[in-house]
Formats: structure tokens, sequence, C-alpha cells
């Protein structure tokens, strides 16, 4: 998972239609695996506790704990099994994911869920989940659309190009049936490189042979707006 720094734009448009606009419960969530939800998660995180908020990030992702895994490699299996942890150096605190069938069982119930929400709020100002993928199917797994239900909104993260339609609007109608305030999407451009992007990548190849004018060239590139656009 490659972090996503927080004073990027596209991190600060997402903040302030969240958390910026009054959130105090948000769920992160995607069609499928891999499209880059957790990084979405984080950054909101980070930004949030940039501002003084004190941020709980919960992790619902129990098929692929990518950040138990990363922020609580070296705290023992014991006292991370569902506890909150403070993160001292990023200053914010995790709910790893749940590594028992009992607390997966309690999180699947959407009124349990809340009161634990509620529980939360009397410590944190902002609750944010990294959910599994909405058409992710597994016996430990807890629906992304049960906790996308309880919490204030939702934002479903797609990456462009890859994910059929059909998964997208198989989520879609999950999210409606339980009457979820999709809050918007963001689209993953990673596998959908801009124009700008494509040909700055061709000047490399002449690098070795005209280094002084392929960086005057790819500087002249970044000026052409209607290059930003993506292919």
């Amino acid at each position: 998972m490659v972090d996503l720094p927080i004073h990027y734009a596209e991190v600060e448009a997402i903040y302030n239609q969240t958390i910026g606009s009054g959130y105090t419960s948000l769920a992160v969530t995607s069609a499928k695996a891999g499209e880059g939800k957790t990084t979405i998660a984080q950054a909101i995180v980070e930004r949030a506790q940039a501002v003084g908020k004190q941020v709980l990030l919960v992790e619902m992702n129990t098929f692929n704990p990518v950040l138990s895994k990363k922020l609580t490699s070296d705290i023992t299996s014991d006292v991370v099994s569902n506890k909150v942890i403070a993160i001292e150096d990023k200053g914010y605190s995790l709910l790893p994911a749940p590594q028992n069938i009992q607390d997966v069982m309690q999180y699947r119930e959407s009124q349990l869920l809340l009161q634990s929400i509620k529980q939360w709020q009397a410590e944190f100002d902002v609750i944010i989940f990294d959910t599994s993928a909405l058409t992710s199917l597994n016996q430990s797994n807890i629906p992304a659309e049960i906790i996308c239900e309880v919490c204030e909104g939702a934002l479903l993260v797609i990456e462009a190009g890859t994910t059929p339609q059909s998964l997208i609007q198989e989520s879609i109608d999950k999210l409606k049936v339980k009457k979820v305030n999709l809050i918007g999407s963001i689209i993953n451009d990673k596998s959908n490189p801009s124009l700008l992007t494509e040909l700055q990548r061709e000047t490399y190849r002449l690098n070795h042979l005209l280094p002084t004018l392929m960086t005057k060239l790819r500087k002249k590139l970044a000026q052409i707006v209607l290059l930003n656009i993506s292919v």
C-alpha cells in the first residue's frame, strides 16, 4: 500500500466533502479488492488528524487486513485483538481487523455496530472505516454494506479501466438496499493514465541521447491543459 500525501488536491477535495463538511463517521469501500480504498481511508484519517481531530481508523477488512499488518507489526497478537491501539508516530488510533469469529459476528449486527460507534464517539471526533470490498464473499467477511449503513456517509472507490460495470452496479445496488448515504465515488486512475503521463513517459526513451531537450519537452507538455485528460 502506497501512502497518499495529505497535501494533494484530490485528498483535500475528498476531505472537504466528508469530514470537513461535518461527517463524524465515514465508511470507505470499493466494488472489488485492490482498488485503493485503504489508501484513501488512511489519507482522510491523516488529513483530519493534521487539523487536530481525534481520529479512530477502524479496519473491517478481515480477508486482507493491510493496515493491521502495517501499523501493528511490532505489537503482540494478544494485545492487538479487538482493542483500540494508539499509533503514536501517526497521531491517530487504530482498531485492527477482528481476528476471531465472535468479534466478526458481533460486527455483522448493525445495531451492535452502531452501539460501538456511539461508544467510540465519546473519545474520538471522527470514526473512519476501511471495509472489505462490497462483492467480496468469504466466511469471515463483515459485509461492507452493513458498515456503510450505520455510518453517516460512505465513499465508493472504483479503479478506472479495470472494474467491470457489472460489479459497480452490483455494489451500488447493495448500498441502495441498505439505504446508505453514498456521498460520492472516487475514481482511481492508476491503471488509466492521462495522455500527458503517457507522452512524458515516451520522452524518457530518448533521454540518454537528448537529455536537455527531453527535459524541456516534458516541461512544455506539462503546460498543455488538454493533455491532462484520462485516456
